[in-house]
């Protein structure tokens, strides 16, 4: 009896201990008010980022363990940007296919869902932006 107990305890304690990771890249801007003219930055072309989620039993089994997502902060007056999970998941590809810039200028995000929702779901998620560097 003490022996199953051992053995179950130990397995437990093996399961709590693996661990899971979260990975988050974001763009900070402050929240101070300023003002920019076009000769202060350099725009990028229009890059996008793209994520395809998959859900079975409601479950994204592949983000189970391991999160990597990134979220756009929108200072502007009268805008509100509440995105979902998913969307963030494609912001977290577009900033870390293009590594080196400091802003994200208006993301568009453009969503494709298939499937029997609730038992099988793939969502497929596009996000076209522009990206800014402040000039010296």
């Amino acid at each position: 009896m003490k022996k199953s107990l051992f053995i179950t305890l130990l397995a437990v304690v093996a399961f709590a201990a693996t661990s899971c990771s979260t990975t988050l890249k974001s763009v900070q801007e402050p929240v101070v008010k300023f003002e920019l003219n076009s000769g202060d930055y350099i725009l990028s072309e229009q890059v996008t980022g793209e994520a395809a989620i998959h859900r079975i039993l409601g479950v994204d089994w592949a983000r189970l363990f391991t999160n990597r997502y990134g979220t756009v902060a929108i200072p502007l007056v009268g805008v509100s940007n509440v995105s979902s999970l998913n969307m963030q998941y494609a912001i977290y590809d577009l900033i870390e296919k293009n590594p080196g810039y400091d802003f994200v200028m208006y993301p568009q995000y453009s969503t494709k869902t298939t499937g029997v929702p609730g038992l099988y779901e793939k969502t497929e998620i596009k996000v076209t932006a522009r990206l800014g560097k402040l000039k010296k």
